[in-house]
């Protein structure tokens, strides 16, 4: 089997696939969080599995498989309320390897499959191919415009309250979106809020 050709996106064009996926499917007027297993489930018909201890013997918290129709996601991930977060990550993150990569595994259906299609991708086409499908995930469940638009109105009520503002910030836009204060992070400085932000 020949080496895979893979397409590596830009800044600009995975915020515009985003909007677009976002505009399909999900309403801003619609409260948050962004509801991506009801979308990946109802709209896309794509069915979110439990696959036990698939972390432990693969290293993957989830996997895209069967034609783009399955989602496999670690069983304790699914289960445990704490790792909701993470969850719903991860799904986003998978859905996103299905818009820009879906040519690249259509064919698989098993772990091991999804493993002997990665041996074929060098490691730093790998982890460019991750960081884009992390980036596109994080734009769909944190909207530019309606993380813009809270990011603001939260830092403008927190300001010179708390010496820890940022962090603060950051924990409520967490709470908001239903990700993690580090996802929040990366969106922040994706985002370029840094310079529009004073905290």
């Amino acid at each position: 089997m020949p080496h895979p050709k893979i397409r590596f996106y830009t800044p600009q064009e995975l915020e515009t696939f985003a909007e677009i996926f976002l505009e399909k499917f999900y309403s801003s007027g619609e409260s948050l969080p962004v509801e991506i297993d009801t979308i990946v489930e109802a709209d896309l018909d794509i069915r979110i599995l439990p696959f036990s201890c698939l972390e432990q013997k693969y290293g993957l918290h989830g996997y895209l498989a069967l034609s783009l129709k399955k989602i496999y996601i670690d069983q304790y991930i699914m289960d445990e309320e704490s790792f909701e977060r993470r969850y719903r990550f991860t799904v986003a993150e998978e859905v996103a390897h299905s818009l820009l990569h879906k040519d690249l595994f259509k064919d698989v259906t098993t772990p091991e499959e999804y493993m002997v299609a990665l041996d074929k991708i060098t490691e730093t086409e790998h982890a460019r191919m991750d960081i884009d499908a992390k980036r596109l995930a994080e734009a769909i469940l944190m909207p530019a415009d309606l993380y813009r638009k809270e990011c603001l109105k939260i830092a403008t009520e927190i300001s010179g309250k708390n010496k820890s503002t940022k962090s603060v910030l950051f924990l409520r836009l967490a709470n908001e979106f239903n990700v993690s204060e580090e996802a929040v992070g990366y969106r922040f400085r994706h985002l370029g809020l840094d310079s529009q932000v004073s905290l």
